[in-house]
């Protein structure tokens, strides 16, 4: 939580971010622990206001999540659809 801290303090999002410690949400979603990838795969989701996943990555190892840009497109993307 405090790394998660710290980065969103670096680099502030325009949308919410949600923190999952005790890996909750990202069982709900299907983020599974892997002994080779060092335990916690990551996994990154785009969800709009509906609840509808709009766009989902999981990594394989703890190194491989999208660019930020990447990510920042597909919300570009979502709020154009939605005339935000």
């Amino acid at each position: 939580m405090e790394e998660a801290q710290r980065y969103l303090a670096r680099a502030p999002l325009p949308f919410p971010v949600l923190a999952d410690p005790e890996c909750e949400v990202f069982a709900r979603y299907g983020v599974a622990s892997r002994a080779t990838s060092l335990g916690q795969r990551p996994g990154l989701f785009v969800v709009d206001a509906e609840g509808v996943v709009q766009f989902a990555h999981i990594g394989r190892q703890q190194w491989e999540i999208p660019a930020e840009e990447a990510v920042l497109e597909q919300v570009r993307c979502l709020r154009c659809r939605l005339n935000v």
